[in-house]
Order: C-alpha cells, then sequence, then structure tokens
C-alpha cells in the first residue's frame, strides 16, 4: 500500500509537469532540443512516410521562398511546353528582392523560367509563370492551394506565387515534406533541384527570341556542397518567416525529407535534423497516410516513375537496392553535352570509369547523366564515391546498376 501511495504521489508530481512540455515536439532519444533553432521541423522517409522527427508540425507559419517548390510544380502540369516563351508585365518586372532584373516585355522559356525559380528563386520569374499559366497571380494562387490540398497538404493556403509575406499565405512543416515528396516524382523538378550553376537566356520579346541576354544563376541550397547525398531542395528567407527550407537528401538506398521553418540557424538545423534521421532510420516502409490521404496516389507515382535512373528511390527499388547485383554512381546531370563530358573527362583522368547517359524528360529536354561504375560491392561504391567527389567537386548519388545499363 505504502508503494502504491508513493506512486499516486509521483504522478501527481509529474502530472503538471506535462503540460508545460511544448506541444507538437517529438522528444526522440539522443537529439539535441535544446540546438534547435526552428520553430517547426519534420524530417520523413520519402517511400514510406513514416516520421522519423517533428516539432510543431502542424502550425501555421509562413513559408517564404519554399513557396516555389508548388509553383514549378503547378507549372510542369500545366499544358505549355518547357520551351514555350513568356512575357514578362510590368508588375513582374517591378516584384523587390531576389530577381533576374526582367524588364517588361522580355520573354523566357518556360524551363528556363523553371530554373530560375528552383535555383535563383527569382520573384520575378515566379510572376511571368503564374501570369503565363494562369492568366492573373490571383488564379494561379488558387490553382496552387487546390494542387496542396489535392496531394494531401490541407493545412496550406497561397495567395502568390513567391512567397514574399501576405495575408492570408501560409504552409506547415508537414506540408511542405508532403509537397516536396510529391514533387520529386517529377523527371525536370528533380533534374532541376540537382543542378549547382546553370545559365538562362531572356529575350528581348516573344516576336525576338534570337536577341537574348544570357543570365548565370547558382542554387542557392547549400547542402548541394556540403552534405553527402543531396538531392536538392528549396530555401526562403523573411523578415517575418525568417529561415526557411525542405529538401531531400539520399544515402545507400533510403531518401529521407525535411523541412525547416522559423529558423535561425538554418544549415545547422538541416544537417542535425538529417544526421539524426539516417541514424534512427531502420528501413521501414510502414504508409502512414492519413485516412483522407489519397488513396492511389504512392501506387499512381511508383507507376508512372522511371526505372531507378534517379536518385529519389522508391519502397521497391530500395529493396532493389539493398539486394542488387551491382552499383552506380549518378554524379550529376547537364542540359549542355560539354559540360557533362568535362566532368566525365576530370573523372577519366582520375582513373575512374565515367559514362554518359542521355536522358528524355518529361517535358522534352535532354539532359546528360554522368555516371561511374558498376560496382560489385556497396562498399566499393562509397569509396568510389568519396573520391570522385574529391575530385570533381560533386557528391555522386549511389543507385542500383540494375535498369541503369552501362552502353557497351
Amino acid at each position: 500500500m505504502a508503494v502504491l501511495k508513493r506512486h499516486r504521489q509521483l504522478g501527481v508530481f509529474l502530472l503538471p509537469l506535462l503540460f508545460l512540455l511544448p506541444a507538437g515536439i517529438a522528444f526522440a532519444s539522443g537529439f539535441p532540443e535544446a540546438e534547435l533553432t526552428a520553430r517547426a521541423a519534420f524530417v520523413m522517409d520519402a517511400a514510406s512516410g513514416h516520421v522519423l522527427y517533428e516539432r510543431q508540425p502542424d502550425l501555421p507559419l509562413p513559408p517564404a521562398s519554399t513557396t516555389k517548390v508548388l509553383t514549378a510544380i503547378v507549372a510542369l502540369e500545366s499544358d505549355l511546353r518547357g520551351k514555350e516563351l513568356l512575357r514578362a508585365s510590368k508588375s513582374a518586372a517591378r516584384v523587390p528582392y531576389a530577381r533576374l532584373h526582367l524588364r517588361p516585355g522580355q520573354a523566357m522559356s518556360l524551363n528556363d523560367l523553371l530554373y530560375s525559380i528552383l535555383l535563383a528563386s527569382a520573384n520575378d520569374a515566379s510572376l511571368v509563370v503564374a501570369e503565363g499559366i494562369g492568366r492573373s497571380v490571383e488564379r494561379f494562387a488558387e490553382m496552387m492551394t487546390e494542387k496542396a490540398r489535392e496531394i494531401g497538404a490541407r493545412s496550406s493556403r497561397f495567395v502568390n506565387p513567391h512567397g514574399l509575406t501576405a495575408p492570408g499565405h501560409y504552409s506547415t512543416a508537414r506540408d511542405l515534406a508532403v509537397i516536396f515528396r510529391y514533387a520529386l516524382h517529377n523527371p525536370t523538378f528533380r533534374e532541376i533541384i540537382q543542378t549547382k550553376t546553370s545559365s538562362v537566356n531572356a529575350y528581348a520579346s516573344v516576336d525576338r527570341p534570337k536577341r537574348a541576354r544570357h543570365i548565370q544563376i547558382r542554387n542557392h541550397n547549400r547542402l548541394l556542397w556540403t552534405f553527402d547525398g543531396t538531392i536538392g531542395g528549396k530555401t526562403g528567407y523573411t523578415l517575418a518567416a525568417q529561415k526557411t527550407f525542405v529538401g531531400a537528401v539520399s544515402r545507400n538506398g533510403s531518401t529521407l525529407i525535411v523541412s525547416v521553418l522559423g529558423a535561425r540557424d538554418l544549415w545547422g538545423d538541416a544537417r542535425r535534423l538529417l544526421e539524426y534521421g539516417f541514424e534512427n532510420h531502420d528501413g521501414r516502409s510502414v504508409d502512414n497516410r492519413k485516412p483522407d490521404a489519397p488513396a492511389a496516389l504512392d501506387e499512381q507515382l511508383i507507376l508512372s516513375r522511371p526505372k531507378p535512373s534517379s536518385p529519389l528511390l522508391s519502397w521497391e527499388e530500395e529493396k532493389q537496392l539493398r539486394s542488387a547485383s551491382g552499383y552506380l554512381l549518378q554524379v550529376a546531370s547537364f542540359r549542355e553535352r560539354d559540360r557533362a563530358e568535362a566532368l566525365q573527362k576530370i573523372i577519366l583522368e582520375g582513373g575512374r570509369e565515367a559514362f554518359l547517359e542521355r536522358a528524355l524528360l518529361s517535358n522534352g529536354e535532354v539532359t546528360f547523366r554522368v555516371r561511374v561504375g558498376p560496382y560489385h560491392e556497396l562498399t566499393d561504391a562509397q569509396n568510389a564515391a568519396r573520391e570522385v567527389e574529391s575530385q570533381s567537386g560533386f557528391r555522386p548519388i549511389i543507385i542500383p546498376a540494375d535498369g541503369a545499363k552501362k552502353p557497351s
């Protein structure tokens, strides 16, 4: 009786303390909670949707330029072709902050606009896309919100395509991860977010596409240079939103998606979350969809995807990787063949066997992938990846050799 009495007293003492804990924080063993600066964060397995970490995952917050992931998806799923030219309006030319400094009447291809949006976070390019596809920013924003809800991101609302702070424009860490997971199934999107630097053309007008201004752009995602296995992502910042990010990283067949909102130390937060996620990832492929999520979504996406020649692996491809008879390194992909050949030459001079693979994207554009291998053992592929990164500065992604045959 004395023991039971002491247990009851302990329960009475501890119960009030539970209400002092912040809501929505996952106190997982070994995670340095005190070091995380983000207001909201979320980490999940891309293949299964299994949640590995969450802090305030459903808190509505301004997403800043992570908005542009959805902007790109709505554009990629529109009826416009990648080479179609869209004209900059006066309002697009006046939009502040990150931009290409487009002038009214100048034109760019949809494909170049998407590179500008996802790499350089160009706000003027975002407005050109919105006005070209939706005929107005308001209508395009409605299309964005409708698309978000269709794919299961139901706690978000968008009123513009660039993410500049506006009343009624918000998302959540969970929704951003859901949107990015969906976006990764689009091969053109994947190719763009893996690109570190590129060049785009702004033409004098739609009627004069031969007079071009060449613009060099660079990816804002620092993880592409500093974090092993990074597939890609999208950064953001406004005074109201602080630093934001959503992206994906693949290591040895497992792909994790991380989203961060309201951070002060963005890259420190992202690294801590990803390292924790991979350390605690047990390979489970449990379907954690909510009952009201689209039932056939994941099956439809997996069936529509190409063979495992991309860095994002489905659950079936993860199993294939673990049991594959060989492995390849995908080092980088380029729209320009000469850049791919230059990288191939660097790798060949380092003593590794490299080859090019020509791939046709869904928008009709051709891209050239630089690959190394094959290797029979996963450890050999990992060692080769480190050497290739040291030689070239590019971080390779390990993929199964099955279904990605080397040309003879």
